[in-house]
């Protein structure tokens, strides 16, 4: 598709039945607004990926790239939506069926209340949309005021904001904390998120458990409990970036772990980029220098001028220093 408003990228991993629901579900949208579909899948079981060419030569599916393995949520999602330039990039999970034709009209007519240079995403809770100062009430509904990050699920992001903080952070394994690491940046760059009620627009088909996951050795429970905190109780890696963010040391826009070296059909070829090792290396000296702190019972020390300061100049090191916008 020319040029479409609208790069919807879906990252699929398993889940026969709920991706094809999604899929479909998007054929029915009306036309008032262009979009391109895009699906990655992450090496699904074979007749999930079979039925996704079929669904791309029928036209259900503008692209399609078909990773060899399951490569994580945000290696997937980046590759996606660096695929299509358009001024708008929405991440659709593989068990959010839309329930509306008109559903993306929608968000857009409800979207122009708030800032324009934002992000919009949804939640099903009621509360979310009214916890925090500043809801948007219209003619057109209502925008509530994220203060920490949006789901991931079915947000929209602008060209306007990927360009101060890029895409999908691929610092994180496989499960990753691709949402709350994006809502972090956005907060650091004093950018506005907007909740919009998922119950207008969407019916989530999925559950937050290990189904997709059946048969490999991956546990999304395990996987999101690192982020906090790693096995020998050391800082987690979530926790680690927010920091570094916060604390200035680290650029908000993060470079990207992974690139395509070669595609063969629909079958991508990705290799690391060498260029995120000095990035590697800057996380695992922070980390050591961090954890050494809290182990020696120096907590506070890590907020200190001259812990910052050290920090600044490992970042500095590899071209990522903290540029405030």
């Amino acid at each position: 598709m020319a040029n479409p408003v609208v790069n919807i990228t879906i990252p699929v991993f398993n889940r026969y039945h709920l991706t094809q629901k999604t899929l479909l579900a998007l054929r029915k949208t009306a036309p008032g607004i262009s979009f391109a579909v895009t699906v990655v899948d992450n090496g699904s079981e074979q007749a999930l990926r079979d039925r996704l060419v079929e669904l791309h030569k029928d036209g259900i599916i503008d692209n399609l790239f078909l990773l060899p393995r399951n490569m994580g949520i945000s290696c997937a999602c980046n590759i996606g939506w660096r695929a299509v330039d358009a001024p708008y990039y929405m991440k659709l999970d593989n068990d959010m069926a839309v329930i509306t034709p008109h559903w993306l009209e929608n968000l857009f007519r409800l979207w122009a209340h708030g800032d324009p240079v934002s992000t919009l995403g949804p939640t099903f809770k009621a509360h979310d949309m009214v916890k925090n100062p500043g809801t948007i009430t219209s003619e057109d509904g209502i925008l509530g005021i994220c203060n920490s990050n949006l789901m991931g699920s079915a947000i929209i992001i602008p060209k306007s904001v990927s360009d101060m903080l890029g895409c999908w952070s691929e610092d994180y394994g496989l499960y990753g904390a691709d949402d709350g690491d994006y809502g972090a940046r956005m907060n650091c760059a004093g950018l506005s998120q907007y909740y919009y009620d998922a119950n207008d627009f969407f019916v989530n088909g999925g559950k937050y458990d290990n189904s997709e996951y059946e048969d490999t050795d991956l546990n999304k429970v395990k996987e999101h409990a690192r982020l906090f905190k790693d096995e020998s109780g050391g800082m987690g890696l979530f926790v680690l970036n927010y920091y570094l963010y916060n604390m200035c040391v680290r650029n908000w826009k993060v470079p990207l772990r992974y690139r395509i070296k070669d595609m063969d059909g629909y079958n991508v070829v990705l290799e690391e980029d060498p260029a995120y090792a000095p990035i590697q290396q800057a996380l695992s000296r922070s980390k050591d220098l961090l954890d050494n702190l809290v182990a020696a019972g120096r907590n506070n020390d890590i907020y200190s001028d001259a812990v910052v300061n050290r920090l600044k100049r490992i970042w500095k090191g590899c071209g990522q220093e903290c540029t405030p916008l």
